[in-house]
C-alpha cells in the first residue's frame, strides 16, 4: 500500500526516512521512503500514529487514518535556523510574535536598515530545557496555502509567546538571530507609522516578497497553480517549465493561495552587508534587500519618509 510521500521544505523528495507505523492492537511496523519519497506499507485499515526521523531534519509524529482517499504527504523541515515575525508589518507601538526554528540556542536583535544599519536593542538568548525545543515543524501537506503556523504546536503555555513592541520611528527593521552553531539568519519586519508624520510615504512590496517566495515548494512562479501529485526527484526531468517547449507559468484561471505566514529566505541579508555594498543574489536583486538601498538613499539625501506594507 502506498500510504504517501516525504519531502522537505521545497518539495523535494527524502529518501532515506525512517518510518514506524505505530497501532495500539499489535507491533508496530518498520518502514522507509524510497527514491521519490514514497512510503509504501502493507496494514489493514485503522487508525496509526507515524513517527518519522531522518538525519539532518526534525523527527515528528502523525496521527493518520489509513487508508487515506490520496497519498498523504508528510513534509519534514531540515536542520538551521530560519524565523519571520508575524504579523510581517505593524504600526508603531504595535506587536509581533518572532518564530524562530533553530536547532541551536540562539541570539536575536532588533535592528533598524536606513543609510546605516542600527542596532535598536537586543531581545535576548533563546533555549529551551526539552531537546531540540527551539526546533519547529511544519504542517504536513501543501503548507503555502496555510502557513507554516510556528509557535503553535508545543507552545500551549503563553508564558512560552514571544513577543516584541515596534519602535516609534517607521522603516524598514530587520531581527538578527545567530545560534550557538555559528549559523545566521535575518528576516524583515515593516514598522509603518501610527499617524502619518512626513510628507512623504513608502510603499514596501511585501506582496512581491510573497510572491517569489517558495518555502514549502510554491510560488508566483513555481507551481503557481498547485503542488503536482508527487514531490520531486530532478526538476528538469519533471516540470513543465523544463520539459514543455510550449510550458505557460499562467495558463489556467485558477490559483491556490500562496500564504505570509511563511519564513521569507528570499528576504535575507548577510550579517556584515552595507548598504552600499553590491547585491548577491538573484532575488536579492528586486526583494527586500534592494528596497533597503533605496530607503537607505533617501535617508543619505535626507528625504523624510513613512514606510508602509
Amino acid at each position: 500500500m502506498l500510504i504517501g510521500y516525504v519531502s522537505d521544505h521545497r518539495y523535494i523528495a527524502l529518501s532515506g526516512v525512517e518510518v514506524e507505523i505505530l497501532h495500539k492492537d499489535f507491533v508496530s511496523i518498520a518502514a522507509r521512503s524510497r527514491a521519490s519519497g514514497a512510503v509504501h506499507a502493507d496494514v489493514p485499515p485503522g487508525e496509526y500514529e507515524i513517527v518519522l526521523a531522518k538525519d539532518g531534519y526534525g523527527s515528528k509524529r502523525v496521527n493518520l487514518t489509513l487508508p487515506t482517499a490520496e497519498p498523504h504527504h508528510f513534509r519534514l523541515l531540515a536542520d538551521g535556523l530560519l524565523g519571520y515575525a508575524w504579523p510581517k508589518w505593524v504600526k508603531s507601538g504595535g506587536a509581533a510574535e518572532f518564530r524562530v526554528h533553530s536547532d541551536a540556542a540562539y541570539k536575536l536583535e532588533l535592528w533598524r536598515y536606513g543609510w546605516k544599519k542600527e542596532l535598536v536593542r537586543p531581545i535576548g538568548w533563546f533555549d529551551e530545557h526539552g531537546p531540540r525545543a527551539t526546533v519547529q515543524i511544519v504542517p504536513d501537506g501543501d503548507y503555502t496555502q496555510t502557513g507554516v503556523m510556528w509557535n503553535k504546536f508545543g507552545y500551549a503555555s503563553p508564558h512560552h509567546k514571544q513577543w516584541v513592541t515596534a519602535p516609534e520611528r517607521s522603516g524598514l527593521y530587520y531581527f538578527h538571530a545567530k545560534n550557538e552553531n555559528g549559523a545566521f539568519f535575518s528576516f524583515p519586519w515593516i514598522v509603518a507609522p501610527a499617524q502619518p508624520t512626513e510628507p512623504i510615504a513608502v510603499l514596501a512590496s511585501n506582496i512581491t516578497w510573497n510572491a517569489y517566495n517558495n518555502f514549502g515548494g510554491r510560488s508566483n512562479y513555481i507551481h503557481p497553480d498547485k503542488l503536482p501529485p508527487s514531490p520531486t526527484a530532478n526538476a528538469r526531468l519533471e516540470l513543465g517549465r523544463y520539459i514543455d517547449p510550449n510550458h505557460v507559468n499562467y495558463g489556467i484561471s485558477d490559483y491556490l493561495p500562496l500564504s505570509f505566514d511563511r519564513p521569507e529566505p528570499v528576504c535575507f541579508v548577510p550579517e556584515h552587508a552595507q548598504v552600499t555594498d553590491p547585491i548577491a543574489g538573484r532575488a536579492a536583486c528586486h526583494l527586500a534587500p534592494a528596497e533597503w538601498r533605496f530607503l537607505g538613499w533617501l535617508e543619505r539625501e535626507k528625504i523624510a519618509y513613512d514606510y508602509y506594507a
